[in-house]
């Protein structure tokens, strides 16, 4: 059955939420049933572009990799990141927003921003389309990996979120992403809430839980976040294949007679 908005983010309290993020068409069908979510982000900059920035994904990368997510996808939602953009007004943010989801079909959008998205949710809300707010860590403000900070050790972080979180849940956000926090902002974020929030980096103590597919499989980075739990190691497991394959073309091995055309 067909994950809708109110089935997947009215859990709060109930069942934790599962997302995680795909880019591509083959991939999304694998993970398809198993999630609730699957967000397309713009994390593909690091991913699968090898970018340093996030910032470097423009709207047109977007919709190349969202509509191809979105054709995968049977029973999961399927969220897009908003692209950093340095008009980030609310006339051209809507704009964008609607032109990508109209260009993939989404079902929802993540934009990364404080209370200044507050009347952009208002706006977007009465479109009807879903809106998942991000704050936190938030990778588009910065110009490299390298310089992300661990949110909550300003001891105003904590009245800063609770304010900004209350302010996008009354804009008509259907939930929060939060990223990299310590334990106790996020706890008492989510205990405040009444839209369910998520996790990347932000302890148990929220209602759902995130991770970049690529760094929970083993794929692609040598130097995890700390919060990234490996599930699995495929690129160990790709290398031992291409090996095994390369030796059996050098040996003549293959192709052999079951994967030829007589």
């Amino acid at each position: 059955m067909k994950r809708t908005i109110k089935s997947v983010f009215n859990k709060k309290n109930k069942k934790k939420i599962i997302c995680l993020t795909s880019y591509s068409y083959n991939f999304t069908k694998i993970i398809d049933d198993l999630v609730d979510v699957v967000l397309v982000g713009d994390s593909m900059g690091n991913v699968l572009y090898g970018m340093d920035t996030t910032r470097s994904v423009d709207d047109q990368i977007m919709v190349n990799h969202a509509t191809a997510v979105k054709k995968g996808a049977d029973k999961s939602l399927v969220f897009f990141d908003l692209p950093y953009n340095r008009d980030f007004s609310e006339s051209t943010t809507v704009k964008r927003v609607l032109s990508i989801m109209k260009k993939t079909s989404c079902d929802g959008v993540k934009i990364e921003g404080n209370t200044e998205l507050k009347d952009v949710i208002k706006y977007l809300s009465k479109k009807k389309v879903p809106v998942m707010a991000h704050l936190g860590l938030q990778p588009q403000k910065f110009r490299s990996s390298k310089k992300f900070k661990i949110y909550g050790k300003d001891k105003k972080d904590l009245d800063n979120i609770i304010s900004d979180s209350l302010c996008l849940e009354k804009s008509g956000a259907v939930s929060i992403l939060l990223e990299g926090m310590l334990t106790n902002i996020a706890k008492e974020v989510t205990k405040t809430l009444s839209i369910p929030t998520i996790g990347i980096g932000a302890s148990e103590y929220c209602n759902g839980q995130i991770l970049v597919s690529e760094d929970m499989l083993g794929i692609f980075r040598d130097n995890h976040p700390k919060f990234v739990k490996k599930y699995a190691d495929l690129s160990k497991n790709i290398r031992v294949a291409v090996n095994k394959y390369s030796n059996e073309v050098n040996n003549n091995k293959f192709p052999n007679k079951k994967f030829r055309y007589d």
